[in-house]
């Protein structure tokens, strides 16, 4: 049984759902969706479309015809990141990537492995597997922040690597989201997350990286200023964006307590039935609704 948490911290089944991102031309986010990353379309309109895996969002596409990538600089996505269930798996994507792009970039993060690839409207995706417990590094009690060399000989002999590939697996899962966010020294953005959310500190580095989530050494989020300027304007509406993300909570009366704990602070926010709409300070929306029917 999963421990009860203090009031006005955040349910341990909090999970991650899906991105929305707005997209210059569909069919051509669909063609690399569905081709280069091995996702499936779930759902499609006109002018937009759900991919992921079977039973699973990872992604929601919306066209904005002719749209310009965002700016660096801006509030947004940084990446997010499907995550495999074995290395085997992750190794038979880098090998279908690498053999049609020249844009990944593969990372030993100590906890996990992976593959940074971008989009052709500029949006990153890190695919990436966990790594097990016992191969973590540390620092202190937090595991280590680090992003080291990573080669394709790092997974000779993982099993199931010659295997051919046919899209990323079943149960792929959304690893974490990755936000851009623009307050010095995530000033702003750490009360926000850990304060008013109720997040608990995951990891951090320096005043440029925070991670939070629910679970022990799971980061579900991760902030970076990385990129910032001091500017806080939004993107553009014109650009290739990030909409939001989506966040799930078990029950629409744990969506209600946490409208209240924004609206006790006086934070803004919007609910409609069991969606909870709030951005972060720097303008990153997050929409919590209920996973239970």
């Amino acid at each position: 049984m999963t421990p009860s948490r203090p009031t006005g911290r955040m349910d341990a089944q909090l999970a991650l759902g899906a991105v929305e991102l707005t997209v210059a031309d569909l069919e051509r986010s669909l063609d690399y969706y569905t081709r280069s990353i091995g996702l499936q379309v779930l759902d499609q309109t006109a002018d937009s479309a759900s991919v992921g895996v079977p039973g699973r969002v990872l992604a929601q596409l919306r066209e904005r015809p002719g749209a310009f990538p965002a700016p660096a600089s801006g509030p947004g996505l940084s990446h997010f990141a499907p995550q495999v269930p074995t290395p085997g798996d992750l190794w038979r994507f880098v090998k279908h990537y690498t053999a049609n792009h020249t844009d990944a970039k593969l990372a030993d993060h100590s906890v996990a492995r992976s593959c940074y690839v971008n989009d052709p409207d500029g949006h990153c995706v890190e695919i990436t597997c966990a790594r097990p417990r016992r191969e973590w590094r540390w620092q202190g009690e937090s595991p280590a922040v680090v992003a080291e060399r990573l080669t394709m000989e790092d997974f000779t002999g993982e099993p199931g690597a010659d295997a051919p590939f046919e899209g990323l697996p079943a149960g792929t899962e959304m690893g974490h989201v990755q936000l851009k966010v623009t307050d010095a020294e995530l000033q702003d953005s750490e009360p926000f997350y850990t304060g008013l959310l109720g997040l608990d500190v995951q990891g951090r580095l320096g005043q440029m990286f925070l991670a939070v989530g629910v679970t022990q050494h799971r980061a579900l989020l991760v902030m970076t200023n990385r990129f910032s300027t001091g500017r806080t304007e939004p993107v553009p509406e014109n650009s290739a964006h990030l909409i939001g993300v989506d966040l799930l909570l078990p029950t629409a009366q744990q969506v209600h307590a946490l409208a209240q704990r924004l609206t006790a602070a006086s934070y803004p926010h919007a609910l409609a039935g069991a969606t909870l709409k709030v951005h972060d300070p720097s303008g990153n929306l997050l929409r919590f609704t209920a996973s239970a029917a």
